[in-house]
């Protein structure tokens, strides 16, 4: 009896222990959050590093997580998953002469914080993946109510001005209501 006792302590513990994995896994949400936007550069006159243009974004994070079960104060993380930059309505434009492309970050009471580049470029593509060079968490930088991202790079040519596409992915994880 002794035994059957201490037994079924154990087999009890250890269903509660292991339920709090899966109360964890119940009460996390983890979601993608898409940004896009368009961004208008100037003409290049000058070859070298540059400043390409920026985009001020109005977030909507808040009304993202609430369609989720969740809110903002009970945002855990939000970390950049994939950025997309491509010519808008241009088929023929490409990145040839352009270096490499570096995709910054900033927002009210935040440094400019660089999370994506590309370089090289490789020729006669008109749209790039960057790669992602930002593991930290930017939740306070995306909860603002506006966040601005901003493209350098260098050109090794004379460049017209242009409308650039960028789609940004953001994955979310957050504790539900």
């Amino acid at each position: 009896m002794k035994n059957t006792i201490k037994l079924f302590s154990v087999l009890l513990l250890s269903s509660f222990i292991g339920m709090g994995g899966c109360l964890s896994k119940i009460t996390t949400v983890n979601f993608d959050y898409p940004t896009e936007t368009t961004i208008e550069t100037v003409a290049l006159n000058n070859v070298g590093p540059q400043t390409f243009g920026e985009s001020v974004l109005t977030s909507s994070l808040k009304t993202e997580l609430e369609k989720n079960n969740t809110s903002l104060d009970l945002l855990d993380e939000l970390k950049l998953k994939s950025v997309v930059i491509s010519f808008t309505n241009d088929s023929i434009s490409n990145f040839n002469d352009i270096e490499n492309i570096e995709f910054y970050l900033s927002a009210d009471g935040n440094p400019e914080v660089l999370i994506a580049s590309k370089n090289p470029i490789l020729d006669n593509q008109n749209s790039i993946s960057l790669d992602i060079n930002n593991s930290e968490n930017l939740a306070n930088y995306i909860k603002s109510n506006t966040f601005t991202y901003r493209i350098k790079g260098t050109n090794s040519a004379v460049l017209s001005a242009k409308s650039l596409n960028v789609k940004a992915v953001w994955n979310i994880k957050a504790s539900a209501k």
